[in-house]
């Protein structure tokens, strides 16, 4: 059952100790949002960098470093050779774990040269518009767990 959004939750008999599930109720699709929204940008920025980071969305090596390039020019502005040597960068938290060993960071560097003038909502527009391209964005995967130890993953669109 769907609550009143136009009544308070007292005035539907709501109880203080009555535990709610809070849903989005309308579709949403985020294909409008660019640089005239900054704040729905930025939330999407950090949905598609945590779930590129956290391999929810697998990309290659250079996809990688691509978008970490990117998260440079978001973080820090533009390149600065004296200042963005290999050393700089804490790689956790600018690649996805499988690459960390890669030591990728002259490759992120690169990258980063590549965003040169971008602002940091131009550099999000660009980060967004890669992630959207990734052939599972905007698809969610569950594990599901049956009798026994089988486990199966489907994919939610």
């Amino acid at each position: 059952n769907w609550l009143d959004h136009g009544r308070t939750l007292r005035e539907q008999g709501v109880e203080e100790t009555e535990m709610l599930l809070l849903r989005r109720k309308f579709f949403y699709s985020d294909q409008n949002v660019d640089s005239r929204d900054p704040v729905q940008l930025n939330l999407l920025y950090v949905q598609a960098r945590d779930d590129i980071l956290n391999g929810s969305h697998p990309v290659s090596f250079d996809k990688a470093c691509e978008f970490a390039g990117y998260q440079c020019q978001i973080q820090f502005g533009d390149h600065n050779e004296s200042k963005h040597k290999p050393g700089f960068l804490d790689l956790k938290e600018f690649l996805p774990k499988e690459y960390i060993k890669n030591k990728g960071e002259k490759k992120i560097f690169q990258a980063h040269k590549n965003c040169q003038n971008m602002t940091e909502i131009e550099a999000k527009v660009s980060y967004v518009k890669l992630a959207r391209s990734l052939q599972t964005y905007g698809v969610s995967f569950f594990l599901v767990k049956v009798r026994g130890n089988l486990s199966f993953c489907f994919p939610a669109a």
